[in-house]
């Protein structure tokens, strides 16, 4: 219990740090990055976390392509932790916020 409130507030620090750091940077608003942190982070995550998607067979292919020997291919398999769920969350509370904020746009 205690390690997964740990990656909770890890993940929302890093987010929050590369959103803030990001309008900082800019001069532009908080909400108007903090939705594209968020989706990237989470498909940062989803990326490094999955088993047999394209960097795997691409890392084979090319190990089958140099030397011959046939890779085994690994089936495709995503098990989410609690750093994809938090960024997930992240993102859906940030569309959120930036539908509300620019609604008159809308």
């Amino acid at each position: 219990m205690k390690r997964r409130l740990i990656n909770i507030v890890i993940t929302l620090l890093v987010l929050l740090s590369l959103s803030f750091g990001i309008s900082f940077f800019t001069h532009t608003k908080f909400l108007d990055y903090s939705f594209f942190i968020g989706l990237a982070v989470t498909i940062i995550i989803r990326f490094f976390t999955s088993k047999g998607g394209f960097g795997s067979r691409h890392l084979h292919m090319s190990i089958q392509g140099s030397t011959g020997i046939r890779m085994e291919s690994q089936k495709f398999e995503f098990s989410p932790n609690i750093a994809f769920f938090t960024s997930l969350a992240y993102t859906i509370i940030a569309i959120a916020a930036v539908l509300y904020y620019y609604r008159s746009y809308f």
